[in-house]
């Protein structure tokens, strides 16, 4: 009797505490196995997909959680109580929205530069910032190589002049302004050839012009403008609205007018045998002055060049830029990454793709078309 009495107190005392939990963590790649299957299924039958992309000519299954872990916008989308699950993507490539998908399924995706202003319509449309940042990130890195090629790639789809590029294009400010520094800096060196200056869209120049760059560098960008201009004898209604979409951030809005209409008035007509410029003064003013072009083989004796208006120029008087000499030597062409380029020989120089902004535009921009203009446009309808 006394040794089973031990037994059942010595039992009593080693019960468990069953207050007590368990804490158990899985391996550091747990969720790998959730995006795997996924990733099987989107790759395979895809009989899980519940959210259908649908093009003109096709639809693509898909799984609603995984766009929307990735991409915001199509969070939003699937937030609302009367959301659908049969997205319409016409306006979008369907290539390059395959391209994202494989992003967001596999987490590596391959561009090529000949269908990348495609892509970054889709890019954009996601709103998958990572995705984003990556790729203007190389195309800054490919600038330095050969910017103007890559200015005319993603100024593509420039439809209007932008208040501020962002608004319109598809790479945020911040990689505009540097891509179109690296511009100033091969053209301020004399390493822009004559023939890569004329090689530059309607819409990379609208673009420069209004690109939130340092004034110093932008100076020098309107004088690259204006000889482009002035080298394609461009007649004065296409002259006139590439320059309505100049800025200049120390200029206040009425300024800035008065500038745009000044160099309209001077550098419309252009004329062969002269060329409109901007001149930096030390203190800080600018003058708009015209010469004979250096490459026109036309010089007029004894005429020097003229001032035709003064502009005061709140700005950072360390820069020390002038106007960049216009003899320049070619530079050597760089081959794109073949990782994520090929050949490409798209028309990226359509003139009227940048031009068709309407009365709202302007007056967003404060310039009126004039009565003229206005005839004009209504004749040509």
């Amino acid at each position: 009797m006394k040794d089973s009495c031990k037994v059942s107190k010595s039992t009593t005392n080693h019960r468990i505490d069953m207050n007590k939990s368990l804490d158990i963590t899985a391996a550091i790649h747990h969720f790998e196995s959730v995006s795997q299957f996924l990733r099987d299924d989107y790759s395979g039958a895809r009989e899980l997909c519940d959210v259908t992309l649908r093009f003109d000519d096709e639809s693509i299954p898909a799984h609603w959680v995984m766009l929307a872990a990735y991409s915001p916008a199509f969070a939003e989308k699937f937030r609302k109580p009367n959301k659908c699950f049969v997205l319409e993507m016409q306006p979008l490539d369907k290539t390059s929205v395959k391209r994202v998908l494989d992003y967001i399924y596999f987490g590596k995706v391959t561009f090529r530069l000949a269908t990348l202003h495609e892509d970054l319509k889709a890019i954009s449309y996601f709103e998958i910032v990572t995705l984003q940042e990556d790729v203007e990130k190389r195309l800054v890195e490919l600038a330095k190589g050969n910017c103007v090629d890559v200015l005319n790639l993603v100024t593509a789809n420039l439809k209007t002049i932008p208040h501020s590029p962002s608004t319109i294009l598809l790479i945020s400010d911040e990689s505009v302004r540097d891509i179109v520094s690296i511009l100033h800096d091969t053209y301020s060196t004399n390493r822009l050839s004559y023939e890569e200056i004329l090689s530059l869209s309607t819409n990379t120049v609208i673009t420069c012009l209004s690109a939130r760059i340092p004034d110093f560098k932008k100076v020098d960008i309107i004088n690259m403008s204006l000889k482009w201009i002035y080298e394609r004898h461009l007649n004065d209604h296409k002259a006139c609205k590439i320059l309505q979409g100049l800025t200049l951030g120390s200029m206040t809005y009425a300024e800035l007018v008065n500038l745009r209409n000044s160099l309209i008035q001077t550098a419309i007509p252009v004329t062969i045998g002269r060329c409109v410029r901007l001149k930096r003064r030390e203190n800080d003013t600018l003058d708009i002055v015209f010469t004979y072009g250096e490459s026109s083989g036309y010089q007029k004796p004894g005429i020097k060049p003229t001032i035709t208006s003064s502009f005061t120029m709140n700005n950072d008087p360390t820069s020390g830029a002038g106007t960049p000499s216009t003899k320049t030597s070619r530079s050597p062409s760089n081959k794109f990454d073949d990782a994520i380029s090929e050949s490409w020989n798209v028309n990226l120089d359509d003139c009227n793709t940048a031009m068709s902004f309407n009365d709202e535009d302007l007056k967003r921009l404060g310039i009126e078309k004039s009565k003229k203009m206005k005839k004009k446009e209504q004749e040509e309808m």
